[in-house]
């Protein structure tokens, strides 16, 4: 990635002094930014741009070329790498459309290209991308409108982005903010460099230390896990904006589970582990960009508020409580120092009401910042201004820079007003002090950063445990061998190998040999159709429970094997399953969901209803740690039910933690020959009884639903 973002020269292919063209505007930005490396115009017509000696091609450039910036019509495209291949440039960015995105013919171009780049082992950025920034260097290689500015604000901020047009809007809203930036990578159609590359030479790169991307889809899963791991090691805090997260890889869509998991829970769920911060829209990327630039984070979740206005006060009280941060009431000692830097009428509790006569006195709003900053009794401060104008907000807006520069704590400015305190608002910027214009966003911002804290200090890798290599085999066998949707039987077979607590039963082949069985067990007993071709066997008849008698036995079995071929002629039926019956207790859903570039995702959810209709379901990564574990059962909004209520006794949760880690270590040695299980019910005991898997469903990668 160096050779795209610390090229000593660049060729632009076609360049144009028509300023308004984009060849035209890819120079006249190189330009007025002071790029410090060599420019190499190529287009035949001219013989210099803007005093640079102009080339009629790449061969008669005369010395080497690390980056050629191409933006002509896509036919013509190929050709011109040939000649970069030729000329020993390694890398090039296509800023040109007309490829991939636009249907077959474009599509047949794009692979061309691929192919002359492996040829001559060069790189691509693109196509139909917005190109490359290294403000440090003066690297402007775009030819975005928002280069129109007289000067870029350098700072420790890096984009990365699949889109160019929003990649450089939340450039130009950095910008705006005052919140400066080091690099932007735009990949566009992603040939060949991907947003992950991106990523992980930003997390290398000594110079950035927030991470902004705004991601579409993935193409390379395993690096983008590699590079989020590094970041999680180096607490290098990254902010993605995702969207599209429509369903995907739902093959096996007979399984709750797979209905249940798509790429945006599964995406959610990563990032969540990985301690990445979702941002809802551009201001929401914005916003928290803002909070992370200064580079505090809090020691606890005690917030002081600070305000002129105890109504804004409460407001953010409100707020703050929703985002699981505490607003503690000061010691009395402390409420004595605040009393005597604020007027009589004020308020020294928390929120603390300087008023507004405070703020035109003197140093004493400074020093009741100081206080509270340098209390122990407080992790991070927001100071909420409402009406100020003129050169009171200038000097409010001094007041808490100086305030913020010395503290370790974190700091934001809740201000909400409009133009009118803009002479405070552009001290706060030039300082770096995060400044929102609403107490929700202020609020947010600080829950954010005393979670990603949290993270930051329990962060380490999960691993897990040592691979049984001949049960391992034994899974992965069974499921090449099937292609398909194992059946109840079968799948409970491989769980047992996990140490699963699957229910006692037995396949029997006729009416007699069910009957044997049952006399056998003792009743009552479960009956049901045991076939990888009937999923859904409720739907198809194919249960039956509290069966009582031998008669009722022998009448069962015809009555299902009747309805099930009924249902489905074709299916391949193994017999009538027979099984113990066990006791009612609380039902739960454990799950397992291939994601074709995350990996597997372990869902965990109570039965019935709330799988249904409220779809209260956990998803987490495999694989799982005893911690995670106990997460997901505490993390469901009915977990209360676990606990007992009304007088019910509570359910055995370590039964339920013991499954959750036979199936994360299952979704290990399964690999990639697994796409989904679904293990529903669970019938969970009361405490110190266990847990029953009633029912379950493997999927082999190999299946084919459509």
């Amino acid at each position: 990635m160096d050779y795209f973002t610390e090229p000593t020269g660049v060729a632009i292919i076609g360049a144009s002094q028509d300023f308004k063209t984009i060849n035209g505007k890819i120079l006249k930005y190189l330009l007025k930014h002071k790029y410090q490396g060599q420019i190499y115009p190529v287009n035949p017509k001219y013989r210099e741009i803007e005093g640079l000696p102009c080339y009629p091609s790449v061969d008669a450039i005369p010395e080497l070329v690390d980056l050629a910036l191409i933006a002509v019509a896509a036919a013509r495209v190929p050709g011109i790498l040939r000649d970069c291949g030729a000329k020993k440039i390694k890398r090039a960015v296509i800023f040109s459309s007309g490829f991939s995105e636009t249907g077959s013919e474009g599509k047949k171009i794009q692979e061309e290209i691929i192919k002359i780049a492996q040829e001559f082992q060069m790189r691509l950025i693109g196509p139909n991308c917005l190109g490359v920034l290294n403000v440090s260097t003066g690297l402007i290689a775009s030819f975005s409108a928002s280069m129109e500015l007289d000067s870029i604000k350098e700072g420790p901020v890096a984009l990365v982005s699949q889109s160019g047009a929003v990649g450089f809007l939340l450039f130009n809203l950095l910008q705006d903010a005052g919140v400066g930036v080091n690099y932007v990578i735009t990949t566009g159609n992603e040939a060949d460099v991907t947003v992950s590359e991106g990523l992980a030479y930003l997390v290398e790169n000594p110079s950035t230390k927030v991470i902004l991307t705004y991601l579409e889809g993935l193409r390379d899963g395993e690096t983008f896990k590699r590079t989020i791991e590094k970041a999680a090691e180096a607490g290098k805090p990254i902010i993605a904006l995702k969207v599209g997260n429509s369903a995907s890889g739902q093959k096996a869509a007979a399984t709750h589970t797979a209905a249940l998991t798509g790429s945006g829970a599964a995406y959610k769920s990563y990032f969540d582990k990985m301690g990445i911060i979702q941002a809802k829209d551009s201001d929401d990327i914005i916003d928290l960009a803002q909070a992370f630039v200064p580079g505090k984070l809090p020691k606890g979740a005690r917030l002081g508020i600070v305000t002129m206005s105890g109504g804004v006060g409460i407001l953010l009280a409100d707020r703050l409580e929703e985002v699981g941060l505490q607003v503690p009431q000061l010691s009395e000692a402390l409420q004595e120092e605040v009393r005597k830097v604020i007027p009589a009428f004020g308020c020294a509790q928390n929120p603390v009401d300087v008023t507004a006569q405070s703020l035109n006195e003197g140093e004493e709003f400074k020093k009741c910042l100081k206080i509270l900053l340098e209390s122990d009794e407080l992790d991070m401060l927001i100071v909420a201004i409402t009406m100020a104008t003129g050169k009171l907000a200038e000097k409010i807006g001094r007041d808490v820079a100086e305030a913020a520069l010395e503290t370790d704590k974190p700091l934001v400015v809740c201000w909400s007003v409009g133009q009118v305190a803009k002479p405070g608002f552009d001290v706060l910027k030039d300082a770096g002090v995060p400044l929102y214009h609403s107490p929700a966003r202020a609020a947010k911002v600080m829950g954010v950063l005393y979670n990603y804290a949290r993270f930051k200090n329990g962060w380490k890798t999960t691993v897990a445990e040592k691979i049984n290599i001949s049960r391992q085999t034994k899974v992965q066998n069974a499921l090449k061998e099937s292609n398909k949707a194992l059946s109840e039987h079968a799948t409970k077979e491989l769980l047992e190998l996990y140490g699963l607590p699957v229910t006692k039963e037995y396949v029997a082949k006729s009416a007699e040999e069910a009957v044997a069985i049952a006399e056998k067990m003792g009743y009552p007993v479960v009956m049901k159709i045991d076939s990888p071709d009937i999923l859904h066997k409720t739907e198809a008849g194919g249960v039956a429970v509290n069966i009582n008698s031998a008669q009722s036995v022998e009448a069962t079995f015809n009555e299902i094997m009747k309805k099930a071929l009924n249902y489905n002629p074709q299916a391949k039926i193994n017999g009538i399953l027979m099984q113990e019956q066990v006791p009612a207790g609380v039902e739960a859903i454990i799950g397992l969901q291939r994601d074709p570039v995350l990996g597997t995702q372990i869902m965990f959810g109570l039965g019935g209803i709330f799988v249904e209709v409220f779809k209260d379901i956990v998803l987490k990564p495999a694989p799982l740690s005893r911690e995670d574990a106990l997460e997901v059962l505490n993390q469901i909004k009915g977990g209360a039910l676990l606990n007992g209520v009304r007088g019910g006794q509570p359910a055995d949760k370590e039964a339920l933690v013991e499954i959750l880690l036979g199936v994360s270590q299952l979704a290990v040695e399964a690999g990639e020959n697994l796409l989904s299980l679904d293990i529903n019910p669970v019938t969970v005991l009361p405490q110190g009884r266990g847990a029953k898997i009633l029912d379950g469903v493997l999927v082999s990668s190999g299946l084919d639903n459509n």
